[in-house]
């Protein structure tokens, strides 16, 4: 397939950087970016230009949106559907606060066994299915940071490059790595073509 340069539409999407709290469950639960965070996501960003900016609304996303949002004059909208699954029943835990049963059947398969009182991760898909959607849609052509969520960007993976469920949590999505995807639009059916993953400035 010739892939052209018309009607390219580029997608930043760069995972929040670390956060006050600790290390656990952390979906919903909205702690802000902790100092080592905010030098992270600034790092990240820094010499790149983009001509929208869309964020997650929770704090560990918000917050460094506008603050971006003001100090590059670029324009920018908050989205619910690109912020995190509700881990129900997990949020607030560490992962030995859980049955390591229950871990492991949720890192082999989602789909089934979801936790207690989580956003079931079919609709959580769906969710993400149709953000994407709606973006090339409605800004296609464009340069687009996204900022938001490990959970979010794994998810694309399964909806644009057809990655089995199962082998989500075998990609690695650091604190403040950007993930691009490239969509060509020229044919009947866009192409998505993965251009980079997990590129951190901390490594």
């Amino acid at each position: 397939m010739l892939l052209t340069d018309t009607n390219i539409t580029t997608l930043d999407f760069l995972r929040h950087g670390a956060t006050t709290g600790g290390s656990y469950y952390r979906g919903s639960t909205d702690d802000p970016l902790s100092k080592l965070g905010w030098q992270q996501m600034s790092t990240a960003v820094a010499n790149r230009n983009w001509d929208l900016i869309i964020s997650s609304p929770l704090l560990r996303c918000l917050d460094f949106a506008q603050h971006l949002n003001r100090h590059a004059n670029t324009p920018f909208c908050i989205e619910p559907a690109w912020q995190e699954i509700h881990f129900g029943d997990w949020e607030g835990k560490t992962a030995d606060q859980i049955d390591p049963a229950e871990l492991q059947r949720f890192y082999q398969d989602p789909l089934q066994h979801t936790p207690k009182h989580a956003e079931n991760f079919s609709v959580f898909l769906a969710r993400i299915n149709q953000a994407w959607a709606d973006l090339i849609k409605q800004h296609s052509g464009k340069r687009i940071l996204i900022i938001t969520h490990a959970g979010v960007i794994r998810a694309l993976f399964p909806i644009l490059l057809n990655l089995p469920i199962n082998k989500l949590f075998h990609l690695q999505v650091d604190h403040a790595s950007l993930t691009r995807f490239q969509c060509f639009q020229d044919g009947a059916e866009p192409f998505v073509q993965l251009q980079f993953l997990n590129v951190s400035s901390t490594k």
